[in-house]
């Protein structure tokens, strides 16, 4: 027969799932929500005399304290004060103050219940996984500061709200992370993303990165080889991509539950491709050519499409670009998914989408966009012979038309260059402001750059595999990273200052750092 204490977990599972059942369908539920759902009459009580406070309302605001990762009581009465609906939902009407839950916690509680509530926490972060449901979902509110707060405290409640924000992260997202780990794995995924985190925030090989990352968090951690040997368990890199575009979508909908992007406005993005430098056989699966440069001409190729707007530079997906990919095709792909979720205010492009198809599908997506001319043969003629600033409209390129806007600019040493850029936007070339307008519009591409810094030299591990499906987890785990640095950051920012400034209160070596070291719970 069963222990009691067997019993008593077979009844808490139960009671678990079926108050998971209530809210079957929904994504996204706050704890306090769930816990006023949550029978615990069928645990046992000990005698207690109601003094100001239910036993049911003490023993539930305990399991939040859990769920919450609260440490202190003072902490914990701060909080009910700040989120009075919670303090109701768990069956108070007044807020206990650090003396009436120490009390409640140190004389009234045995040790065998407190590890009930330990595992009952632990038990229902795991089973709302299950069941495709969030908890905490408070924790992206932008959250607007109570009162000034003073310089000196920022870096405690920065560390505070990184934590929390970084345990909701992981919980969300390692379920979309499938590394094909069967049901007796030593290791758990957890321990795979941490550290998949520390290689890319050493800029490491997964040999030596191991290494080092057993000696910062224990023996009991993968080594490079079970670690690689999970990574060549895909089949194609079709499923790779899609499992990443999945996570890209679940990252997208916290910023909509946050409120980070307002439906009504129209944003800017900028479309660019990134080279990954590559050594071996130019036959190699999805190497392709390029320039020579730092003695290659081959490496594989990424496109991404980036909102580049100064306080929120997210990257709306990333796609992998093979030797026979029709850049039409990609760019199509990425405009489409873009258009689905935000209003595009203007596109900023390179030179290298100078062609008549590229300045087509700009048009059939009624956008405005901007880039620098190629000097062909035509656009050359029209610079040696035209005065600046000048505007060219119906300037025709193949079997298309574009404005063409001709600037100058005079520097230091006295030398003057000429600049052109194609657009579908009016300019007037009697605007004496002309070149600064234009040279700071085509300066929010440079936004997109500095995404790519960040993701190669904060988030991107080294490898010198020739096996493509590592290279593409490596970097597109490196931009679900990117996305997740900037919404923290974001939300740290409303939630210190309440307003979002431009520059970032959490660095992304900081914020990987939190991340990979806290432990989500469940």
């Amino acid at each position: 027969m069963p222990t009691s204490t067997q019993i008593s977990k077979q009844t808490i599972d139960h009671e678990i799932y079926k108050t998971f059942e209530k809210f079957n369908g929904t994504k996204t539920i706050t704890i306090a929500d769930y816990l006023k759902a949550l029978d615990l009459t069928s645990l046992p009580q000990p005698k207690y005399r109601k003094i100001k406070f239910t036993y049911d309302s003490l023993l539930k605001l305990t399991v939040y304290q859990h769920l919450k990762h609260i440490r202190f009581y003072t902490k914990l009465t701060k909080h009910l004060k700040r989120n009075p609906s919670d303090k109701f939902k768990l069956g108070f009407t007044q807020t206990p103050n650090r003396a009436h839950i120490g009390y409640f916690n140190n004389h009234i509680l045995d040790q065998t219940t407190k590890d009930t509530i330990i595992y009952m926490a632990s038990k229902i972060e795991e089973i709302s996984e299950k069941f495709g449901i969030l908890l905490e979902i408070t924790t992206l509110a932008p959250e607007l500061p109570q009162k000034e707060t003073k310089e000196r405290n920022h870096y405690h409640l920065k560390k505070d709200k990184t934590q929390d924000l970084c345990r909701l992260f992981k919980k969300r997202v390692a379920p979309f992370i499938d590394l094909h780990l069967h049901h007796n794995a030593i290791y758990t995924k957890n321990h795979y993303i941490d550290l998949l985190i520390h290689l890319g925030l050493t800029q490491d090989f997964a040999e030596n990165g191991s290494k080092t990352f057993k000696e910062l968090k224990g023996p009991h951690n993968p080594d490079a080889d079970t670690l690689l040997y999970h990574l060549k368990h895909y089949q194609q890199y079709q499923d790779l991509h899609r499992m990443f575009t999945t996570l890209f979508e679940v990252i997208w909908e916290m910023t909509k539950t946050a409120n980070l992007f307002d439906t009504r406005k129209k944003y800017d993005v900028a479309i660019d491709f990134t080279e990954w430098y590559y050594y071996g056989d130019r036959s190699t699966l999805m190497v392709v050519g390029k320039k020579p440069e730092r003695g290659t001409t081959k490496c594989y190729k990424f496109a991404t499409i980036t909102i580049v707007e100064t306080t929120k530079r997210f990257t709306l997906l990333a796609v992998p670009i093979g030797p026979f990919d029709n850049k039409k095709k990609i760019l199509e792909t990425l405009l489409t998914y873009a258009q689905e979720r935000i209003k595009i205010n203007r596109l900023y492009v390179d030179r290298g989408f100078f062609d008549s198809d590229s300045i087509k599908l700009f048009q059939h997506h009624h956008l405005t966009y901007l880039m620098p001319c190629t000097q062909i043969s035509t656009v050359k003629n029209i610079l040696n012979i035209t005065p600046a600033p000048a505007v060219i409209t119906d300037f025709p390129l193949a079997d298309t038309t574009f404005t063409m806007v001709i600037v100058q600019e005079t520097k230091e040493n006295g030398e003057t260059l000429k600049y052109t850029f194609a657009t579908n936007e009016h300019y007037d070339e009697h605007d004496v402001a002309l070149t600064e307008r234009l040279f700071h519009l085509y300066g929010k591409r440079w936004g997109i750059e500095t995404s790519y810094r960040v993701k190669k030299h904060s988030y991107l591990p080294k490898t010198t595999s020739k096996n493509y499906l590592i290279r593409l987890f490596y970097f597109m785990f490196s931009v679900l990273l990117y996305n997740l640095w900037i919404l923290a950051d974001i939300l740290l920012c409303l939630a210190l200052f309440g307003f979002i400034k431009d520059d970032h209160q959490v660095t992304s070596k900081y914020f990987g750092t939190i991340l990979y070291t806290v432990d989500p719970g469940g």
